[in-house]
């Protein structure tokens, strides 16, 4: 099971802001990434590959519906916002 938390770099520790739901011992492993990291990542998986040639029209609206679909059960990204500004560092 994977987890994405936050956490704050001071004093030379990592100090969580989010709770972790590990057992007394066990190993895990580690990436940091940028707020900017973060979110390439995230609009990353939101490109969609153009396979048509240029010349050619381009199905905008099934092209909306594709990037419709890869937000389908997410949070909008306002509320997201706003629930880590509530949260805060």
């Amino acid at each position: 099971m994977s987890q994405s938390i936050r956490a704050v770099y001071k004093g030379g520790q990592l100090w969580l802001l989010d709770p972790v739901h590990l057992t007394e011992g066990q190993e895990i492993r580690v990436v940091i990434l940028s707020e900017e990291d973060r979110v390439r990542a995230a609009l990353g998986d939101l490109v969609v590959p153009v396979s048509a040639p240029a010349e050619e029209d381009v199905d905008e609206e099934a092209l909306a519906r594709e990037v419709e679909a890869g937000f389908r059960g997410q949070s909008p990204l306002s509320e997201t916002i706003l629930e880590e500004r509530r949260e805060g560092p």
